[in-house]
């Protein structure tokens, strides 16, 4: 690796982590708008236009970039359809766990709890997949957990998040979901064989392919059951959606920036720089006007250390920056 390279994926997964939370906090404002304030699908309806504004960007630089065709072969492939179930749980599932945990216990705290699913997912692989986990890994997941619950019990003001505790519990499904996804992923990759392969086929496809999943089950299965539609309509008429089109900007970046991060410095430390988006919304929370308490604080950068300390293997570190 060179030392070019090993600035570069360090730089991209700052990135991830910045955009994702400043999306998170761009979403939970958006929220606070009274087209939104009283609607109980706001969550759903912000996750439908955002979700559907991701793929949309995407398959424009798809189209730019004359890289189409290989989406349409991604879609009748194994891994194809592997990663629309994937979608299902993780896009969804996750994704309305996370909006519904801004909106009722604010940015910060379902950010800082959000993180911790690739350590539930290591869990759930190590049970599923019977996948190892080392000593270091289980401290790691361990701190993490531990600040999560931290987080669960803090002593908020209820009068502003009356429904505090709700929210803390749609964050936690938000991380099931993510950390299902991860895992239903993971089995694809060990029991598909590469026979399908091709090399036209890029991580862009796979993300193309679970906005539109996304997109497809929040249009025609969530806003139906919902009743998100209306709701939907006077964000269109509103002009609310540009705003949501903005944001969906930063969701692409972020997973954009991910996929370039993991490529250039390795998984772990993609993984581990991507758990910073919680210490990111907790300073974008702050600049735009959240008291940001000392406890918040302290346990949203326990649960960082945890997921770095999970993800990271100092040895291997270690090599990376010499090799650099």
């Amino acid at each position: 690796m060179s030392n070019n390279n090993f600035k570069k994926g360090l730089l991209f997964g700052i990135l991830v982590g910045l955009a994702w939370g400043l999306d998170t906090v761009l979403m939970g404002k958006l929220g606070g708008l009274s087209l939104f304030k009283e609607a109980k699908s706001t969550p759903l309806v912000q996750a439908f236009f955002h979700d559907g504004f991701c793929f949309i960007w995407l398959a424009l630089i798809l189209a730019l970039t004359k890289s189409l065709k290989p989406l349409f072969k991604l879609m009748k492939s194994k891994k194809g359809k592997v990663t629309i179930m994937a979608a299902l749980v993780g896009a969804p599932l996750g994704m309305s766990g996370y909006l519904l945990g801004v909106k009722y216990a604010s940015a910060p705290y379902a950010s800082s709890i959000s993180v911790i699913y690739p350590g539930i997912g290591a869990l759930l692989s190590y049970f599923i997949l019977k996948e190892k986990l080392s000593l270091r890994a289980v401290v790691g997941i361990a701190l993490s957990i531990i600040g999560s619950a931290m987080l669960g019990y803090s002593k908020v003001d209820l009068n502003l998040y009356p429904q505090f505790y709700l929210g803390i519990g749609f964050s936690l499904l938000a991380v099931f979901g993510w950390a299902f996804e991860g895992v239903i992923i993971g089995f694809a990759m060990k029991k598909i064989k590469t026979k399908e392969d091709d090399e036209s086929i890029k991580p862009i496809h796979y993300l193309s392919l679970r906005y539109l999943t996304s997109f497809v089950a929040y249009g025609f299965i969530v806003l139906p059951l919902v009743k998100g539609y209306p709701l939907a309509i006077e964000v269109i008429k509103s002009g609310t959606f540009v705003y949501l089109a903005g944001i969906a900007t930063l969701g692409v970046i972020t997973y954009l920036s991910w996929y370039k991060a993991v490529d250039l410095i390795g998984a772990a430390m993609g993984t581990a720089l991507n758990s910073t988006a919680a210490f990111w919304a907790v300073v974008f929370s702050g600049l735009l006007g959240m008291k940001i308490t000392f406890y918040l604080a302290f346990w949203c950068m326990v649960i960082v250390l945890g997921v770095m300390i999970f993800a990271i293997d100092p040895k291997e570190f270690k090599k990376n920056k010499q090799a650099a």
